[in-house]
């Protein structure tokens, strides 16, 4: 069974964002590294689902699906990303105000500074990307080579020149010149036999073709 291009950018798509679910997307002190999947956000179980959605379409070469299944799941790993970057910002913003002072304040923030996210985003936007690209790559491609064929300066055809057919014949002036295979002779330097009628020079005393003497010329 071969697979089409967009097949291949579609399952290469799936299987990245089904690691990506899989994959730390957050490092915190004493828990660990812990996943979208792990955390038990509700987005989780729902992009799981639409990981699994998009491999089938992209295996039965259903291609067009892909924009829905990839369009949801990009907004669900953008959304989750803002929201994970705002939790970080505002719990070492409580924290540094909520211990000022304290003086076990110091060791809480650097556990709060240790927070950090983690590779597993990377799989997660470059598998929504692929999906979508699988999706919409066709058309963008075609819509390229439109328009590159468009921008193209149009050159314009020209009509076929007429020739003009001539029956004249180009003779050479010297008498070594051929035309269709015969010697070209001068009508000044010859003349007709009065007894064979076959063209001899003007000067000729006896002719060459019946050898009659005629009368040397004045």
């Amino acid at each position: 069974m071969e697979f089409s291009k967009q097949q291949l950018i579609g399952l290469g798509g799936g299987l990245l964002l089904l690691l990506g679910i899989f994959l730390p997307i957050i490092s915190m002190p004493i828990v660990g590294s812990m996943s979208i999947f792990n955390i038990g956000r509700i987005d989780g179980y729902v992009l799981l689902g639409l990981v699994v959605i998009s491999l089938i379409l992209a295996f039965t070469n259903n291609i067009k699906p892909l924009r829905l299944t990839g369009g949801i799941s990009a907004l669900l790993v953008v959304f989750g990303f803002a929201q994970t970057l705002y939790k970080i910002h505002d719990m070492k913003s409580s924290v540094s105000e909520k211990l000022q002072g304290n003086p076990f304040g110091g060791m809480a923030e650097a556990m709060v500074s240790t927070v950090q996210v983690q590779y597993g985003w990377v799989f997660l936007f470059v598998g929504c990307f692929m999906i979508l690209y699988a999706a919409l790559g066709k058309q963008m491609d075609s819509r390229l080579y439109i328009n590159a064929r468009e921008s193209e300066p149009s050159t314009p055809i020209e009509a076929p020149k007429m020739v003009k057919k001539t029956n004249t014949k180009l003779v050479a002036e010297d008498m070594f010149a051929h035309n269709a295979g015969n010697f070209v002779k001068d009508p000044k330097e010859f003349k007709d036999c009065p007894f064979c009628a076959e063209q001899i020079r003007v000067t000729a005393i006896k002719c060459r073709h019946c050898g009659s003497m005629l009368e040397e010329a004045p």
